[in-house]
């Protein structure tokens, strides 16, 4: 990933980071996602979350009242 692109969030549970997805598409930032979850033993690994470098800090704000609300 380039360098443009930073690590937001990661999670183990998908729902989590959909949840957080769907917060980042409504505001309009745009987000990648990193699946890094085994698909042979799923209780291993995580679904990362990466933000353009320059909407770091409004996606972090934005998950932080979402994590806060939960």
């Amino acid at each position: 990933m380039s360098s443009n692109w930073v690590l937001l969030s990661s999670y183990k549970r998908e729902y989590q980071s959909a949840l957080l997805a769907a917060v980042l598409e409504e505001r309009g930032i745009q987000y990648k996602m990193v699946d890094k979850v085994d698909s042979a033993f799923t209780f291993m690994g995580e679904i990362e979350v990466y933000v353009r470098r320059s909407e770091f800090v409004t996606a972090r704000r934005l998950k932080e009242k979402l994590e806060n609300n939960e």
